[in-house]
């Protein structure tokens, strides 16, 4: 059997396969050799050194995710309270506008602890955020201590719950009536201003707040309300003339002139009584 050249057998379909089987290798070799040494310091044949280096890497890294996923944990903690929250601020869908609501509770509660409210002031919004508000009331309640201390544990059972930004209670003066005209010579007259001393009041004063929230529906129902006010303010504006036409009568002013010298009349009769004196007199010097 005739050997076959180089030349021959690379003509030949398994020579051309071991040719490009040998410039693959070849083409292989080049390229791990070429980029044994990468633009970043790193090598296809790492060392002890770069080992260690990545190993720092992966430490830094790992830290850095257990801080982020502790910083998650912490906000998913705070969106769930803020959640929370919601369910027990002054719903405006559910509650009602504070502007008349919040008013009304307090009202309520006074009526309840039989509290003579004497002060009821208007709400006061300020604005948290797009979503978030402040309403706040301020209010005076003048009574006995009791009805004091009931009336400030009825706000504490309105729903939703009011928070208290201040409350003082403070002893009133009081002062004793005194006795005078012929009573004031009695023998008794001291004990009876004793006795009608009245009862020690207290003034409590104070201020509620509420964190109103307004969801989606709000905004709408707000809208709503505002359209609708135009109306009823030409409805009012239009029934007051004849009101004023009705409640103004013009026969009040003479009557009372009327009555003047009517009164006045007693005035001059300790006047009269002199000319009858001096008339006594003067027939007393005749005789």
């Amino acid at each position: 059997m005739k050997q076959q050249s180089a030349k021959q057998f690379f003509s030949t379909q398994a020579g051309k396969l071991t040719l490009a089987i040998i410039a693959m290798v070849v083409c292989w070799t080049v390229l791990i050799v070429y980029l044994s040494n990468t633009s970043t310091g790193g090598t296809w044949f790492p060392t002890e050194v770069d080992m260690n280096r990545v190993r720092q890497d992966i430490k830094k890294d790992t830290n850095t995710l257990a801080t982020e996923q502790a910083n998650k944990a912490a906000y998913d903690a705070l969106e769930d309270q803020y959640e929370d929250s919601l369910a027990t601020y002054w719903n405006a869908d559910r509650d009602g506008e504070p502007e008349t609501e919040l008013r009304n509770l307090v009202n309520d509660a006074a009526t309840r602890a039989g509290a003579n409210l004497q002060n009821l002031g208007s709400v006061r919004m300020s604005s948290i955020n797009t979503e978030l508000s402040y309403a706040d009331l301020d209010f005076t309640v003048v009574d006995e201590y009791l009805k004091v201390i009931n009336f400030i544990a009825e706000v504490e059972k309105c729903t939703p719950r009011l928070s208290w930004r201040r409350v003082e209670i403070r002893l009133e003066p009081t002062r004793a009536r005194a006795v005078t005209g012929p009573a004031a010579n009695r023998p008794g007259a001291a004990a009876t201003t004793t006795t009608s001393t009245p009862a020690q009041t207290f003034r409590a004063t104070g201020q509620v707040r509420v964190i109103k929230y307004s969801p989606t529906g709000g905004a709408a129902k707000a809208a709503a309300t505002a359209a609708a006010k135009p109306a009823t303010t030409t409805t009012t504006t239009t029934s007051k003339p004849a009101a004023t036409s009705t409640t103004t009568p013009a026969v009040t002013r003479p009557a009372a002139q009327a009555t003047a010298p009517a009164a006045a009349a007693p005035a001059g009769t300790p006047a009269n009584p002199e000319p009858a004196a001096n008339a006594t007199s003067n027939k007393e010097n005749g005789k």
